[in-house]
């Protein structure tokens, strides 16, 4: 049985919660939800700041 890995982008609140505001399965998708850049998006996660977040799910195929 092979395990795969997606991922999935969260813009999440900007408190000590944390609480999903938008989910999406690409940075550009979840860019343009939130009306963002896609290089915002992706900067915010590689940088660790801000409210994005690249969210790694693993699922048995």
């Amino acid at each position: 049985m092979r395990v795969a890995k997606n991922c999935c982008y969260m813009k999440v609140t900007n408190d000590k919660y944390r609480l999903p505001v938008a989910v999406a399965d690409s940075a550009v998708e979840l860019a343009r939800l939130v009306g963002a850049t896609k290089n915002t998006v992706l900067s915010s996660i590689s940088h660790g700041t801000g409210t994005y977040e690249k969210v790694e799910l693993e699922g048995r195929e």
